[in-house]
């Protein structure tokens, strides 16, 4: 029930983000992208990237200040070393846009905006990855696109599998690119050839980034097979397998020996990274699409019913009490320092400080507003 009933949700967004794209007037019709670094909280809702302080919640800048039809932001933005954003549209102007902070118009109020690519075909969902001066994006069409970040340049171009939906970013090892699919495969890409060296069939889509080991051995990634894999990163063979209750929808996440996997029934399930026996598994509050947080010793998951909770390397809850929000959560939480970020979506708040103990810092637009 909960399967199909997200899943339903999940396509009508996607549906209405194609056609608020052609639309006369761009509508938020998906949940945000979340991004943060030490000075900032950067949230893509739709409409509008916004760039909102940390220490005291101010509006720091918009773009665009007012909206366009042609450009619809949903994939979390990527912060470059000098503090530049990457991030692409959602909208039929299909560009890959490069936000500068740094140089704010004293007209618009906007930061300078340069499109770097345009695929020309398709919607940017997915987040791009940057290695150096190269931009590697998935796009919608089914091509994975690299683009010199400088130039806007396309240096290559190459169509994964049967040209499947890329909702999610590529990881690198440093030679190899690992990409999932919604046709069911993981790829792995040669960077140096720009070739596929091998595709693992999972049996279900793939909708979530998969996670890389420390030593670069293993990926861990889920399936709406409803289970969890581990592949082994150089011929993409199943090391092992462990069964959850219902899909897995984000990234999991690896922690010394453990790798945290969360599905749609909402169950979060601790397993041995070696060899798949489950350790431990507990259902927090509601079905779970965003991707487990670790921050330090503890794990914090988002619901769709709008929980935040955190839990130890136990299992056990590590706050005293579960954060609820009056809207739903699809979005991965950030750290940001101290603070966890929450981005609900259908909700007046877009945007939420907790510190570490899960009480709240601040709410953005403020509950006053």
């Amino acid at each position: 029930m909960i399967t199909k009933r997200f899943f339903l949700f999940a396509l009508l967004a996607l549906v209405a983000l194609a056609l608020s794209a052609c639309s006369a007037s761009a509508t938020n019709s998906n949940w945000p992208g979340l991004a943060a670094d030490s000075n900032a909280a950067y949230l893509a809702n739709g409409t509008q990237v916004i760039a909102v302080r940390l220490s005291d919640r101010a509006d720091l800048w918009k773009y665009p200040q007012k909206a366009d039809s042609k450009k619809v932001f949903y994939a979390s933005p990527v912060i470059l070393p000098d503090g530049r954003l990457l991030i692409g549209s959602a909208g039929s102007d299909h560009c890959l846009y490069v936000l500068d902070p740094t140089k704010i118009s004293a007209d618009t109020k906007e930061p300078a905006a340069t499109c770097i690519f345009s695929s020309d075909q398709d919607r940017w969902i997915a987040s791009p990855l940057v290695v150096d001066n190269t931009v590697y994006a998935p796009n919608n069409d089914g091509n994975l696109y690299a683009v010199n970040l400088t130039s806007g340049e396309l240096l290559w171009s190459l169509k994964i599998g049967s040209g499947g939906h890329l909702w999610s970013a590529p990881i690198t090892d440093g030679k190899t690119l690992f990409l999932s699919s919604l046709d069911h495969n993981v790829y792995a890409i040669d960077i140096a050839t720009h070739t596929i060296a091998w595709a693992a069939d999972l049996k279900g889509s793939v909708s979530g980034s998969p996670a890389l080991s420390a030593d670069g051995k293993t990926l861990y990634v889920g399936s709406f097979n409803s289970k969890a894999f581990a592949l082994n990163t150089a011929t993409g063979k199943i090391i092992w397998q462990a069964d959850t209750k219902n899909w897995v929808w984000g990234t999991p996440a690896v922690q010394g020996s453990t790798v945290y996997f969360a599905d749609l029934d909402g169950q979060i399930y601790a397993f041995d990274a070696q060899t798949g026996k489950q350790v431990w598994d507990v259902q927090p509050d509601g079905p779970i699409t965003a991707n487990p947080l670790l921050m330090e010793d503890r794990i914090v998951v988002v619901s769709e019913s709008g929980s935040v909770s955190a839990l130890g390397q136990d299992g056990k809850s590590a706050w005293a009490n579960t954060y609820s929000t009056t809207g739903k959560i699809y979005t991965t939480p950030v750290a940001a320092g101290d603070l966890v970020l929450v981005a609900p979506y259908g909700d007046k708040i877009t945007l939420i400080a907790l510190d570490k103990d899960g009480k709240q810092v601040w709410t953005y637009p403020p509950a006053t507003q």
